[in-house]
């Protein structure tokens, strides 16, 4: 009788926590369009594919969390993953609270790119004077120059075509796509600058294991050249026009 109840104390108690541990860490995803969006499996984008990728490279496994990006910051910070991707690194400045940059990996570069109108086209020198410069939340930091931010990037497309602002700093990942609509034929593109972009970790927790989990699973994506499947990332900023 006793083996009887252990036996099933195991079944139900035990089974659950293998579960819980089944996974080797825990990676959370800042939601962004085309990189990483929810969905009934998961989630799907080049930085879930690249988390997959790593994960076959290893031959380990991850649970994979998609949070806001601010919320995906703060819970790393706070212990609840083992690292959040991706953040764009400005020179030396510091990482947000709680969090150190992983440098020892890049995950690859990410133009940003100036978007103007064609007859009032800005570029990195020109658009320092600009008056009306939008930008998406959590780069204020990156400019110099007074910006406001943007929560609804086709919507500031829609403004600079009708005049009612000079110009958007993004990232092209998330503008290009846009761009092959043929209304925004009247948008003018020119690089501001190029920034890394990193993984985080949280300072509090010892990182020393997802450190290694990436970076030999970067050497070795690179080195079959599956990174640039996933991602894309296997060339400089191109400069084209709509």
């Amino acid at each position: 009788m006793i083996r009887q109840t252990m036996v099933a104390w195991i079944l139900v108690t035990g089974f659950p926590a293998l579960q819980a541990q089944a996974e080797d860490r825990v990676v959370s995803i800042g939601e962004s369009p085309f990189s990483a969006e929810a969905d009934a499996n998961g989630g799907h984008g080049r930085l879930v594919d690249l988390i997959r990728a790593l994960d076959r490279a290893t031959h380990s496994s991850t649970k994979i969390v998609l949070r806001p990006f601010a919320r995906s910051l703060e819970e790393t910070a706070a212990g609840h993953a083992d690292f959040h991707i991706p953040l764009i690194q400005n020179g030396d400045s510091s990482a947000p609270p709680g969090l150190a940059y992983v440098t020892e990996v890049n995950f690859g570069q990410v133009p940003f790119v100036i978007y103007s109108h064609q007859r009032a086209p800005l570029d990195a020198s020109s658009v320092v004077s600009a008056k009306k410069i939008e930008i998406e939340p959590g780069h204020e930091s990156f400019f110099s120059f007074p910006v406001k931010v943007t929560h609804c990037v086709p919507c500031t497309l829609d403004k600079i075509l009708l005049g009612r602002t000079d110009a958007m700093i993004v990232s092209a990942d998330i503008v290009d796509p846009l761009l092959s609509n043929p209304k925004y034929k009247g948008i003018h593109r020119a690089l501001y600058k190029v920034y890394p972009v990193r993984a985080l970790v949280p300072i509090k927790s010892d990182s020393s294991e997802t450190r290694r989990y990436l970076i030999e699973g970067m050497e070795q994506l690179h080195k079959t050249g599956e990174f640039w499947k996933v991602t894309g990332r296997n060339h400089q900023y191109l400069d084209w026009q709509p």
